[in-house]
C-alpha cells in the first residue's frame, strides 16, 4: 500500500508547518564571503595567466633556420622539454639557434631531459622589455664548441 508524502507513518496527515527562514550565523556569512572572494581571485588569476601565455608575433625560436615556436610553428612547445633532432645531436657544429622577441628565453641543456648538469646549461634570449620587440639573440657551437653536444631545450616566458 503506497503512502502519500503528506501522510505520517501512522496513516494520519502530516501537519504542514510554515517554513520560516533560519537566521544565518555571522561566522557562516563570513565563510560565504571568503569563498566568493577566493573564487573571484582565481577567476582573475586565470584570465591574467591566459593573457600572459599568449605570445605576440615577435616571439620566435629557430633551430638550424627552422621555426620551432612562432612564425607559423605555433606555441605548443612552450614550457615543455624538447629534444634536439638526431641530426643536430650527431653534428658537433649544430645547432645554430636564434631567439627573437623580448618576452621569451630558451634554456639549452647538455642532457636530454632539461636538467642542469654542472655548468652545461645555456640560456638564449633577451628578457628586456626596454629593447625593441624585434630583438634577436643567437648562439651556436661557433660561440662555444661544447654547445654542439647539447641535447634538449625548454622555451619559457620571461
Amino acid at each position: 500500500q503506497a503512502r502519500c508524502a503528506s501522510q505520517s507513518s501512522r496513516g494520519r496527515p502530516a501537519p504542514h508547518l510554515p517554513r520560516l527562514p533560519l537566521p544565518i550565523p555571522s561566522a557562516m556569512q563570513h565563510v560565504g564571503v571568503a569563498i566568493i572572494a577566493l573564487l573571484a581571485q582565481q577567476s582573475v588569476a586565470s584570465v591574467v595567466a591566459a593573457k600572459k601565455s599568449q605570445l605576440d608575433i615577435n616571439q620566435k625560436v629557430y633551430i638550424e633556420g627552422s621555426p620551432v615556436l612562432g612564425d607559423g610553428a605555433g606555441e605548443g612547445i612552450l614550457n615543455t622539454c624538447q629534444g634536439f633532432a638526431r641530426q643536430h645531436v650527431a653534428n658537433p657544429n649544430a645547432p645554430e639557434v636564434k631567439v627573437c622577441g623580448t618576452g621569451i628565453k630558451v634554456t639549452f641543456y647538455l642532457r636530454n631531459r632539461c636538467t642542469g648538469y654542472y655548468e652545461h646549461e645555456q640560456t638564449v634570449g633577451k628578457c628586456d622589455s626596454g629593447m625593441p620587440s624585434t630583438t634577436c639573440d643567437e648562439f651556436s657551437p661557433a660561440d662555444d664548441p661544447r654547445f654542439g653536444h647539447y641535447q634538449s631545450y625548454m622555451v619559457e616566458q620571461c
